[in-house]
């Protein structure tokens, strides 16, 4: 469970950084699988059925997923 606290808050933290982040780079810069980022995204993303929190949309452009935060995760970090 730590390990996911801290890998949720890494993530947040590289997308304060740099917002639009490629999933395949984002899978790099943290260390994690792809299948990995999937999983901690699903309780961060804004999918009702999962009760995800609404913290990280994603966006497809060209062909790649792109991550991006949400104004509520902006707003929270801000605090």
């Amino acid at each position: 469970m730590a390990d996911e606290e801290a890998m949720t808050l890494a993530l947040l933290q590289l997308l304060l950084e740099e917002d639009g982040l490629s999933i395949h780079k984002a899978c790099k810069r943290l260390g994690l699988s792809l299948s990995e980022l999937k999983r901690l995204l699903a309780g961060l993303g804004d999918n009702p059925q999962l009760q995800g929190l609404d913290l990280v949309r994603s966006t497809e452009e060209r062909g790649r997923l792109r991550l991006w935060l949400t104004d509520k995760a902006r707003a929270l970090c801000q605090d």
